[in-house]
């Protein structure tokens, strides 16, 4: 950062003081030789480093914006994603970056984004949409699958230039929500009998929310999360299972069954998960709450 002109005269006046050769350069005149050549170089260095910070600040926004196929910079694109249902978005060439010919925030719609790459030069993108998050609809799918992987052929009209790198296999999804199946016995002191029921089940759907998307469900942090509810005093959990929205109830995956751990830890296939939605398997109907 530039230094400002009065901090670099002092440090050629600094400088001066501690010549002692230099010590009868004393005059008090502004107009004094020595002095105007000290004015004369503080202003040329105070010029040289504010060029330094224009340059260094040009370089930086460059750098930032250029297509660089990070991690990062994927995910900080499919956040710019934009959307509608009456006007198609679509990109072009910008100094050599992918960008819409008019920049539209109200039309961004995913709030949710993992980049994972894998082997044989494929990038995994999961997506999702709004808050709480659900997955996007089959257009809108297919529209941010162009933005990624279009190639902007020139022979097909209002073709739109992708985001993606040439030589790279994208598998772009979005996905229904995974659910949480848990049937457990909550013990509680008995003056919380009220509101115990609603406190459980929102410090359940909290935990889940608050999962990093496309991230990992872990049983010890929903029971610490159950166990942070004011009245819980113990909590015995029988069985627990996730299952992707296209599994059937039946199929679903057990992390804990009849009391014994399976895994503690275990990957969400949407990226999030919700309260199982299948008749009569809520948190409602398999959650014991057990007075004290």
């Amino acid at each position: 950062m530039a230094r400002k002109l009065t901090d670099i005269i002092q440090g050629l006046d600094d400088a001066q003081a501690a010549q002692t050769d230099l010590s009868s350069l004393n005059s008090p005149s502004n107009t004094a030789i020595y002095t105007l050549w000290k004015y004369i170089v503080a202003v040329n260095m105070y010029l040289q480093e504010t060029l330094w910070d224009i340059f260094k600040t040009d370089l930086e926004t460059q750098i930032d914006s250029a297509p660089v196929g990070s991690h990062q910079w994927l995910q900080k694109k499919a956040f710019e994603f934009q959307y509608s249902s009456t006007n198609p978005q679509v990109t072009t060439l910008v100094d050599y970056v992918p960008t819409y010919p008019t920049i539209d925030e109200t039309l961004r719609i995913i709030s949710r984004c993992s980049i994972k790459t894998t082997s044989l030069n494929t990038v995994e993108i999961k997506v999702a949409k709004s808050e709480p998050p659900v997955a996007l609809s089959n257009p809108e799918l297919a529209a941010f699958d162009s933005y990624v992987t279009s190639t902007g052929d020139s022979t097909i009209a209002g073709a739109g230039v992708g985001i993606g790198a040439a030589g790279i296999y994208y598998s772009i999804n979005s996905f229904t929500s995974d659910k949480l199946w848990i049937d457990a016995d909550i013990t509680y002191l008995g003056q919380y009998s009220s509101v115990i029921k609603e406190n459980v089940e929102a410090a359940i759907n909290n935990y889940l929310a608050n999962i990093p998307f496309d991230g990992n469900f872990k049983v010890l942090s929903l029971v610490d999360a159950i166990q942070q509810v004011e009245g819980v005093t113990d909590i015995l959990i029988n069985n627990l299972a996730l299952r992707a929205d296209a599994t059937a109830f039946e199929s679903r995956t057990y992390l804990i069954q009849n009391n014994a751990y399976i895994y503690t830890t275990y990957p969400l296939y949407a990226g999030y998960a919700v309260e199982e939605t299948t008749s009569s398997q809520t948190f409602t109907d398999t959650i014991t709450y057990i007075a004290q």
